[in-house]
């Protein structure tokens, strides 16, 4: 029997919850469970690791066409896919016999796209393609295809010219003020719509994509928007934060700066905070050299804080007896000076290479540079006197 003659259509939905209509983010983690027979948490978890290697956020394009080039499909030119999805599959029976595995890209779907897997399949011993989803759309146009082949090199059947144009950055414009520390905690210094991860990653000292993945759990890696409020406040909820109002004085909300000064006797050291600027942008609010201070990448200070969530520093238990204590090799800060040896709870050791404006830039293994507070490295990390 001809390799054309078997179905080309297979009714299959790999979404958790079962819905029919696909986004474009579902449609591709869906496409890549089909390529790669895994589950859709772990396609979950590929997306936001290319999340953070673009800095972009997952339902991003940058970052879906990330995770298709490192799951190893090649975007091929755009000429060789204005067809419909039928023709595609019946070319795949025609020239691919290793398993290659296509992924194709609509045209007519809102957003960027909707991502549609073709699949090798054997039946009776012959290998043939189909088309797995959960509705049959051979007959749509296809706007991108991808291809990945067995040995995972680029045999491109339509190479893609790159233009080699770059697209242009944005700078930060805030500049460090009385009650705002400029910062971005997005891995590639980009300037999205990430705030509600970068807050995350401030207040909790973890990086962009441990903060983005906690975000996605939150959602059980469901909704593609990880940045969505039920998410924040169900992952603040599980790391210990409680969930705050706004501050009125004189009949009006406080606003960034004027909350700053005010919360400095209201809290214990070490108290760390998510808070919102306004209503749909949010921020990690830190102590710096004695004050707490706004951490953004612009300056948000003048806008009414509505809200925020606050985690109190953890008491330390009283120990039974002298006997119980034991001399701690390494030792806390009294100062901080380029070259000192730190040890970081999360990045481990690293060495200060500069001090400015009373942030240390600390070098930590593989390369790894993060900018932290003078006073926040003095009072929480321990001097590597032996390493």
């Amino acid at each position: 029997m001809e390799r054309n003659a078997w179905k080309s259509y297979k009714e299959v939905n790999r979404h958790p919850n079962k819905i029919r209509k696909l986004g474009t983010v579902e449609s591709v983690l869906h496409s890549i469970c089909c390529a790669d027979d895994i589950s859709w948490k772990e396609a979950f978890r590929r997306l936001i690791h290319s999340s953070a290697q673009q800095g972009t956020m997952p339902h991003d394009r940058h970052s879906i066409r990330g995770m298709l080039s490192e799951s190893g499909f090649y975007l091929q030119a755009g000429s060789y896919a204005e067809r419909p999805v039928i023709e595609i599959i019946k070319e795949c029976n025609e020239r691919f016999h290793d398993g290659e595995q296509v992924i194709v890209n609509l045209l007519n779907s809102p957003n960027h796209g909707q991502y549609v897997p073709i699949i090798p399949v054997r039946t009776n011993g012959i290998l043939h393609y189909e088309l797995q989803f959960p509705s049959d759309c051979q007959k749509s146009w296809a706007y991108e295809v991808w291809i990945r082949w067995k040995d995972r090199q680029d045999h491109s059947i339509a190479p893609r010219r790159k233009t080699g144009r770059k697209a242009q950055k944005k700078e930060m414009s805030a500049r460090d003020s009385e009650a705002l520390i400029a910062f971005n905690e997005n891995p590639t210094d980009n300037l999205v719509g990430d705030c509600a991860v970068r807050a995350l990653a401030g207040v909790l000292e973890i990086t962009w994509e441990e903060a983005a993945l906690k975000l996605a759990e939150a959602g059980d890696f469901v909704c593609p928007h990880i940045n969505l409020s039920t998410n924040i406040e169900k992952c603040l909820a599980k790391e210990g934060f409680e969930k705050h109002g706004s501050i009125h004085r004189n009949g009006h909300i406080l606003n960034g700066k004027e909350f700053c000064d005010l919360i400095h006797d209201m809290f214990q050291a070490g108290t760390r905070l998510y808070g919102y600027p306004g209503h749909t942008h949010a921020v990690a609010i830190l102590v710096f050299d004695g004050d707490y201070k706004i951490v953004d990448t612009w300056d948000s200070t003048n806008k009414p804080i509505t809200g925020y969530w606050a985690k109190y520093p953890e008491r330390q238990q009283r120990r039974k007896s002298s006997e119980q204590y034991e001399p701690a090799l390494p030792e806390k800060f009294t100062d901080l000076s380029v070259g000192d040896k730190v040890i970081h709870k999360v990045y481990g050791v690293g060495e200060v290479i500069s001090i400015a404006n009373l942030i240390a830039t600390i070098r930590f293994e593989n390369d790894v540079e993060k900018k932290l507070a003078v006073d926040w490295v003095i009072g929480n990390c321990k001097a590597a006197l032996l390493l």
